[in-house]
């Protein structure tokens, strides 16, 4: 929300403890276990040798090296490179020279470097690319038994599939903590008495408006068109994008407000945790996390966290397993 923390308004907090919401849990399917075990199987395969023509998704061994009018072009003789065809390892017309051919063979292609190459002596230039193709493997399918099983630490495939359940299990149990989070954080955020700063909610509105038109324009699509698709107006949509402002404003009020009445604090060490916890969920560089979000930016993220995690610890919740 784009209001300065200082501008916030004084709160006075309704119930927020002991309310009232259905946890509703996703069970978890044999369809769902089985389909998983049977793509491990899949990811874990070994490669074998073949004596098939190269395509998308088989493993080669290649060495490569560039010429420019007969004479090498220095740094571009790679040895002994092992790539998986189709997932960007290689650049696309070395990738598109290999497929078709055979272990054992040796082939040539023709690339012409972009007109503002990095290296300006090739800019524009067309260079003959040699490659000698040593193997070329597809993976084996392997049966799903207690023998694939022991392969990943397990004594069978039932211990496998029992692993999978319990993944999955404590998954939608996550899932289900965060959708009841979340909205007992709403509750509490309606219940709560504010003055709301009418000027910003009407800003914040206008700006999910505006990002709106761009989408469709964007997509070649008219507000007209989207309006009469959804049976709705402009005025309408407007209208929910400043309900949308003005709860996402009570639930930011609810939080400080909940986080000071219960002494709901935040660490140092849990914002760094979550830095390397957002790093690891993202496989990014933690430096390169740090420098998009702020300590503040965490340290709030993290204080929500903490208030829902209260909030579901003191509300009555009635917890179902969804199709039971």
């Amino acid at each position: 929300m784009e209001q300065n923390a200082n501008a916030l308004p004084k709160v006075t907090l309704g119930q927020y403890k002991g309310l009232d919401f259905t946890r509703r849990v996703r069970p978890v399917s044999e369809k769902a276990v089985e389909l998983e075990a049977s793509n491990l199987t899949r990811t874990h395969a070994p490669f074998v040798p073949v004596e098939l023509p190269a395509a998308r998704g088989m493993r080669v061994t290649l060495d490569f090296e560039g010429f420019l009018g007969g004479v090498p072009i220095p740094d571009s003789r790679m040895e002994n490179v092992t790539v998986v065809l189709g997932t960007g390892q290689l650049m696309p017309a070395a990738e598109n020279a290999v497929y078709g051919h055979k272990a054992g063979e040796d082939f040539r292609f023709d690339f012409t470097y972009p007109a503002e190459f990095r290296v300006p002596e090739l800019s524009g230039k067309t260079a003959q690319f040699a490659i000698a193709l040593h193997t070329v493997e597809q993976k084996q399918t392997v049966p799903l038994d207690d023998a694939f099983a022991g392969t990943l630490g397990f004594d069978s495939v039932d211990a496998l599939k029992e692993s999978i359940r319990e993944k999955k299990r404590r998954s939608h149990e996550a899932n289900a903590d965060r959708i009841a989070g979340a909205a007992l954080l709403d509750m509490a955020g309606a219940n709560l008495t504010a003055e709301l700063n009418g000027a910003v909610l009407d800003q914040n509105a206008e700006r999910d408006m505006n990002a709106l038109r761009d989408r469709l324009r964007r997509s070649k699509m008219t507000m007209e068109l989207y309006c009469k698709a959804g049976q709705t107006t402009p005025d309408e949509v407007r209208a929910a994008f400043r309900r949308d402002a003005e709860r996402k404003m009570r639930s930011i009020l609810a939080v400080r407000a909940i986080a000071e009445a219960e002494q709901i604090t935040v660490s140092n060490a849990e914002v760094d945790a979550e830095y390397a916890r957002l790093a690891k969920l993202h496989d990014t560089p933690e430096p390169e996390i740090r420098k998009v979000l702020s300590r503040d930016a965490v340290a709030s993220a993290v204080t929500t966290q903490k208030v829902q995690r209260f909030l579901i610890e003191h509300a009555n919740i009635t917890s179902v397993v969804e199709g039971e």
